[in-house]
């Protein structure tokens, strides 16, 4: 009996892998019914014998016991960005007071360029992730783009509703891309946001072609993040996220100097103009890109656009607070419709 159990233990108790990348090896041998290793806090199994059983066992436990913590610390991780994201529509508005809108994209990119540069600095690069990162920045320039150009003419609450209109459309893309079903409830959820951006858009008379052409520039920007959020799903399970994200910034960056030439580059001179840059490059695009990126390998880009809801709720307060923005009961309705409508979408999908 006790050689027995000592020989049972001793099957499991072998040299394990390094940490990086060790639960996507243990999955994958289990799934091909092989396990040569265990992590520590793996339970014994009572199938010791019986590969197969044991495998279905392992897996069992790992999708309960590790992938569903990791998809709760993403959903968390990516909350918290989406609460930073909300705080920049406000910083962003107050900016394009002062700064033109692309020397505010090229600022706030090169600074997130350079904090990512130097902590990757080209390491493990591939021609595959240089490759891939250039198709997402030039998807995220167009998000930011048009959702700063709509800036200049929309307050920071409604820019914030009329880009979270992109989670509706990431069933198209996803569809396109990622070969996934559209759901049946997709119309009704496209009726209802549409309904809100109505009532949001005529406000009552308020505002005219302004807000109108600001509306128009925002949903273009929104389309953009929708391309964006859907091809980070189908690149960031093939490459490491810090380099995928640092050719990402370096990408936009280098779109918004292209661009901002024409207009002549503006270079900043008061401190507090570059302390707003500094939260939008380092916390609001370095930091929380990188967290989206890693977040993502965890979640779909169905799930994320649930979390996404968050983010013009708070920008609303941000707005409230900061910018003492006052919506009307016509925007209120309208912003509620918009949201209804992006909740139908994601839990049909989900």
């Amino acid at each position: 009996m006790v050689e027995k159990e000592k020989s049972r233990i001793g099957r499991w108790d072998v040299t394990r892998p390094k940490k990086e990348g060790r639960d996507t090896l243990i999955e994958e041998k289990a799934k091909k019914g092989v396990i040569s290793f265990l992590p520590k806090d793996y339970p014994i199994f009572p199938h010791g014998n019986d590969l197969p059983a044991r495998s279905k066992e392992i897996l069992v436990w790992y999708n309960r016991n590790v992938l569903r913590k990791k998809a709760f610390f993403a959903d968390l991780a990516l909350l918290g960005v989406n609460t930073i994201w909300g705080a920049t529509f406000v910083t962003m508005k107050n900016l394009l007071n002062e700064v033109h809108p692309l020397s505010i994209l090229f600022w706030r990119f090169l600074i997130a360029f350079l904090v990512l540069w130097s902590f990757s600095r080209f390491k493990g690069w591939e021609k595959k992730t240089f490759r891939e990162g250039v198709i997402l920045g030039c998807a995220l320039f167009g998000g930011y783009l048009f959702q700063t150009l709509g800036l200049v003419y929309v307050t920071p609450a409604r820019s914030a509703f009329l880009t979270g209109l992109s989670t509706i459309i990431i069933p198209f893309f996803a569809f396109l891309i990622l070969q996934t079903k559209i759901d049946r409830l997709l119309p009704l959820s496209i009726a209802t946001a549409l309904g809100g951006l109505a009532l949001l858009s005529l406000n009552g008379g308020k505002g005219g072609g302004v807000f109108l052409w600001g509306d128009t520039l925002t949903v273009l920007g929104a389309t953009a993040y929708a391309l964006q959020i859907v091809l980070v799903e189908k690149f960031a399970h093939q490459n490491a996220a810090l380099s995928l994200v640092t050719v990402e910034m370096g990408t936009v960056t280098a779109l918004s100097l292209f661009f901002s030439l024409p207009f002549a580059l503006e270079i900043p001179r008061e401190p507090r103009i570059w302390g707003s840059l500094f939260f939008l490059g380092f916390f609001a695009t370095a930091l929380s890109f990188t967290v989206q990126k890693i977040a993502q390998r965890y979640t779909s880009s169905v799930h994320v656009g649930i979390i996404f809801i968050s983010e013009p709720v708070f920008a609303a307060l941000f707005s409230y607070f900061l910018w003492q923005e006052r919506l009307t009961p016509q925007s209120i309705l309208g912003c509620g419709l918009i949201l209804l409508g992006i909740l139908i979408a994601q839990l049909s999908q989900s």
